[in-house]
């Protein structure tokens, strides 16, 4: 592969430091994932304990609730990362989905599973509203 920038504007060993910081945010988030789901489950027994003895259902219920979101958060986060790793193989990262533009460097440093480009990621978030992984 030569060292050059591609369409995507990334030279070879800068596609490859942001391939490894994928594959490692990748780990990261599994291992949320699979905490979550084991933090969850033992809460779930320890929630309707409490559901039942205390009848301070409300706490109980938010704390779950508060869990539940934090690990929807790092289930999209994992699912943006896997599609980045896709894109790589691809041969699409780092480019803009919506105008196919190069998303650039600086953005990719900060947020690796980036899909848009600061401009179109700003249309979209005032569009739909801000999307926590979308990049």
């Amino acid at each position: 592969m030569a060292d050059r920038p591609g369409m995507n504007g990334l030279d070879a060993r800068e596609l490859a430091r942001l391939s490894a910081e994928l594959a490692r945010l990748k780990r990261e988030a599994l291992v949320g994932v699979r905490r979550s789901a084991g933090e969850m489950s033992g809460e779930d027994a320890e929630l309707f304990r409490d559901l039942g003895l205390t009848g301070d259902g409300a706490v109980a219920e938010a704390e779950f609730e508060r869990d539940v979101a934090g690990a929807s958060q790092v289930r999209a986060a994992l699912i943006a990362l896997v599609a980045a790793e896709g894109r790589i193989a691809k041969g699409e990262y780092g480019l803009c989905e919506d105008c196919g533009e190069s998303i650039g460097l600086p953005r990719l440093e900060a947020q690796p599973a980036a899909s848009r480009c600061v401009r179109c990621q700003e249309r979209a978030e005032k569009q739909e509203g801000p999307a926590h992984f979308s990049g």
